[in-house]
């Protein structure tokens, strides 16, 4: 069996599994912003009593999951995460950024593609993301790859906005969730959420210029991600991604663009699992191949 954990922002999840079927699961808040030096203990703790029924443990994370460290860009923190687990559970551990994660789920039990080329973005609190070329997770020592997140955009409405990690118009900086709520706030001059935008204020003009923004600037990024790795599917999952205010703007502008940009757009198939699932799965392959664990 494997202990999975999908660490958060927000929420940690963890399940034990057989055979990608999750046996027990638990969910938490998470305390990346709040303890984050002891986010190991704390996801120990949570998991401890399956560890004699596992052999590995796998974990898919936020941020820039390294081979020796992850980097909490948001926290702007950094913690040798894979090593603690590994001490703590005395067990081998895998551990790769959440949004992989979810791309290889998705990879993996999606349909098979004659190109075995696959991204995943997520809209969601941040945005994030995972590239499969060629039939394999695109990954990097330090962690910092597929980061999608965090490439900069064209703002045709010249928008000049500061991303925490140091550089301007980042897509996670003018289109997700946390951005759409703070842009929405100001403009109704009350605090909103993202949600709260989706269901109550997409009448008022403003709000729509503002999803407009949103919008033009991901189906930038698309038409960039197309142009670097020639992938012809990209799935798009998420609240704010999968939210149909959204997703209908980003399909009909990915419409206009010129052919050679143009891909589908699908929804996510392994559901609110797809992290913990793809985490699982990943480090299976990964065991099974006798590579060291990430």
């Amino acid at each position: 069996m494997i202990i999975a954990i999908d660490i958060g922002g927000t929420k940690i999840s963890a399940a034990l599994m057989d055979d990608n079927k999750i046996i027990e699961s638990r969910k938490t808040d998470s305390i990346i912003h709040k303890d984050l030096n002891n986010l190991a203990n704390y996801v120990i703790h949570l998991c401890q009593d399956w560890s004699e029924k596992a052999h590995l443990v796998a974990v898919a994370c936020t941020g820039q999951v390294g081979k020796n460290h992850v980097q909490f860009l948001s926290a702007k923190q950094t913690l040798p995460l894979q090593q603690q687990l590994k001490t703590g559970f005395n067990l081998p551990v895998v551990i790769l950024n959440d949004a992989a994660a979810a791309a290889w789920a998705e990879y993996c039990l999606g349909p098979k593609r004659q190109d075995n080329t696959l991204v995943y973005i997520t809209v969601s609190t941040g945005i994030g993301g995972g590239i499969i070329q060629n039939g394999k997770l695109i990954t990097a020592t330090d962690g910092f790859c597929a980061h999608i997140g965090h490439m900069s955009v064209t703002c045709p409405t010249a928008l000049n906005i500061q991303c925490h990690c140091g550089r301007i118009n980042c897509i996670e900086a003018i289109s997700s969730g946390t951005s759409i709520a703070k842009r929405a706030s100001q403009i109704l001059k009350t605090e909103v959420s993202c949600k709260t935008v989706f269901e109550q204020y997409l009448d008022h003009p403003d709000i729509d210029t503002l999803l407009d923004q949103c919008t033009d600037a991901l189906v930038d990024l698309i038409a960039n991600i197309k142009a670097l790795t020639g992938t012809t599917v990209i799935v798009l999952g998420g609240s704010v991604g999968t939210a149909s205010p959204f997703k209908e703007r980003v399909i009909a502008k990915i419409a206009k663009l010129p052919s050679i940009y143009q891909v589908s757009l699908v929804s996510p198939m392994t559901g609110e699992h797809a992290d913990l699932t793809g985490a699982a799965m990943y480090a299976q392959a990964l065991n099974g191949s006798n590579h060291d664990t990430q």
